[in-house]
């Protein structure tokens, strides 16, 4: 008895985490108006602006070459 317990466990948590998630994204979609996933998409684009090479003051390496150097 306590084996088939414990095989049915690691696949019921995982339907039970998405079944959460899901519902939670349904409630914040119908009955909150989006408000908690607005502010997380603007935490994560915030966030974001923080990494390099995201149109901050960040450049990446460029190699020039000075012309009048080549020349005899």
């Amino acid at each position: 008895m306590q084996m088939e317990l414990l095989r049915e466990v690691p696949m019921r948590l995982p339907l039970v985490v998405i079944a959460l998630i899901a519902g939670f994204i349904l409630w914040d979609q119908f009955g909150n108006d989006g408000a908690y996933s607005a502010y997380v998409q603007r935490s994560f684009r915030l966030a974001s602006a923080d990494l390099p090479g995201s149109g901050g003051w960040w450049k990446p390496p460029t190699i020039t070459l000075k012309r009048d150097a080549l020349k005899p």
